[in-house]
This record gives C-alpha cells, structure tokens and sequence, in this order.
C-alpha cells in the first residue's frame, strides 16, 4: 500500500485551480496526488510500460478533445494499455448520456463518464477515488502503508542530519545526544526487562523500543540548530520561518505516526455484524483508516520538505 495516489491526466487545457481542487480531493481520502499531465496520447505507450512495472497511476482522467487527438478514439488504447485501471472519460461540452454512447460503441469496459463542470468533476473524480480508498481500508493494508512511512520518514531524515552534520560543526556535535538517548534508552530496556523476569511470559513480550522516535529526536535537535542558523545552511528568511513552521506543525509525529504505528501492528481485524472491527486496543478503528492517512500524508511531505531545505546547499552544489 502507498500514500501516493497517480493520476494521469490526458488534458490539453487545465487551470492550476482544478489541479489544486484534484489534489485537495485526493488528500480528503487520505492519499498524497502525483499527477501527470499530458496533452494527447503521444508517449502513452511508455507510461503503461512503467506502469506495468511499478503501478504508477491509479486512475486516468480522460479529456474527449484533446489537441490533435480525440478522447473516444484514443479510450480502446488506454484500455488495452491499462487494463485494470479505473478511467474517467469527460468534455465540457457532451453530456455525460452521449459519453457513454460514444464509449459504447467502441465497446470500451470499465470506463465512468462525467460532465466537465467544475463541481461535477471533482465531484465524480473525488467519488472514484473514495472508491479505490475503500478498497484498502483492511488492517493489513494500513500496516503496510505505516511501514512504509516511518521507513522513508526515517530514510529522509537520516539523509537531512547527515549532510547537516557535515556543513555544521554544532550539528556533528549533538551525536553526543544521540548515543546519551540510545545507552539509556538501553538502559531502561535492560532495567525493564530485570522486572519482566519476575514475571511470566506475557510480562516478558510486554517490554520493547521503539528505535524511529530516536530518529526523530534527533532530528529536531539538529532542524532547530538550522533554525538558529539559516546562513550556514544557506536559507533565507522566507526558507527558515518555512522550517520553523514545519518543525511546529510536525512535532507531534511520534504520537501520530509512531505511535498509530504500534497500535497497528499489535491489534487484530475480526468480522463483526456491520463490517471489520479491530480489537486489541480501543484507541483506533476501522472508521478512523482514512483520517490515519491523511495524518500520514502530512507527515511525510512536512518532512520531505524539510529535508529539502536543510539539504539545499548539498543539493545545489550536486547540480
């Protein structure tokens, strides 16, 4: 399971507010939008190459005129190209009864219509996409996917704090920090499980650590070194009240993203009269999946955009 959600757009002709409006609908399910843009189906062939490799698009919005193209014509391609995913034929200037004759007669499957207004779109476009939402709402899609976030979470922030250390002789310093959390974290875990063993078996699996929340410790250690110090890290005003922000709105990380993490990998999913149920913990539930996403979601792009601003130097010199 992944937080982005691809669309591939066949457009000639969008407003970047339509675009914001998709983005935003995408992000109410729980999903960050990746969305390619393209004004006919020239290169269309390649796409579906690498979407038979790494799943790129998750829906494709399907323009009826496009320039030297035409919509209809071009549907039974994309069909054949993408065989399994859900496509949206539009035009702002057929109604959505005539779309649908029009893919009828090339005996195209699988393909929803809709009138290109601004509220009928979205609208349209944001229900097929709650749709393929709730097909991953099961608790095994949701451990995947809170895996895989505090993993990349992890990854950026081990990449941003080794090139701050490496521009900044402060930030290098604060490894001390560092191995003081990680031998009393070591400390705590050898104390803690000296009581277990008084204990019987189920006392002995109570006791554990958590090793991201140290990551991010330490990250914010050093993001607000950067903070204190934008010229070292070659940011300007506009850049560092940007981190600072970001460093606000992302403090509490660990309580919603490592710590859903946990929960959902310690609670079961049992068949109940109206649908899933977890159990093993009452702090989260099935209704609660999309909200979880959408947290997810913020996270990892408030810090990914971190990592992109304390990075900034490293990454200019790279190019």
């Amino acid at each position: 399971m992944n937080l982005d959600f691809g669309i591939l757009w066949i457009e000639d002709s969008y407003s970047p507010e339509e675009e914001e409006s998709l983005k935003r609908r995408v992000l109410e399910a729980g999903f960050i939008a990746k969305i390619r843009v393209i004004p006919n189906g020239v290169g269309i062939e390649d796409l579906a190459r690498s979407h038979s490799l790494y799943h790129v698009f998750d829906i494709i919005l399907l323009d009826y005129r496009l320039r030297d193209d035409n919509g209809v014509e071009l549907a039974p391609k994309i069909r054949q190209l993408f065989p399994s995913t859900t496509i949206l034929f539009y035009s702002g200037s057929v109604q959505e009864s005539e779309l649908r004759q029009l893919i009828a007669s090339r005996e195209v499957e699988g393909v929803y219509c809709a009138r290109r207004d601004q509220q009928r779109f979205i609208q349209r476009t944001g229900e097929l996409i709650d749709q393929t939402a709730r097909a991953l709402d099961r608790l095994s899609g949701m451990r995947g996917l809170a895996m895989r976030v505090v993993a990349e979470c992890d990854d950026l922030m081990k990449t941003a704090m080794l090139s701050m250390s490496g521009r900044d002789a402060k930030c290098a310093e604060k490894v001390v920090d560092l191995d003081k959390d990680v031998f009393s974290s070591l400390t705590r875990m050898q104390d803690g499980y000296a009581e277990s063993i008084e204990g019987d078996l189920k006392l002995r699996f109570e006791n554990r650590a958590i090793d991201s929340s140290k990551i991010f410790k330490h990250f914010r250690r050093l993001t607000e070194l950067v903070a204190r110090d934008p010229g070292t890290f070659g940011l300007d005003e506009g850049k560092v009240e940007r981190l600072r922000e970001l460093r606000n709105l992302s403090s509490q990380y660990s309580k919603e993203v490592l710590d859903k993490r946990n929960v959902l990998g310690h609670v079961i999913e049992v068949q109940a009269e109206n649908g899933w149920v977890l159990q093993g913990s009452n702090e989260i539930s099935v209704g609660d999946f999309p909200e979880i996403r959408r947290r997810f979601a913020f996270y990892i792009d408030a810090i990914r955009e971190m990592k992109s601003l304390v990075i900034f130097l490293d990454a200019e010199k790279s190019n």
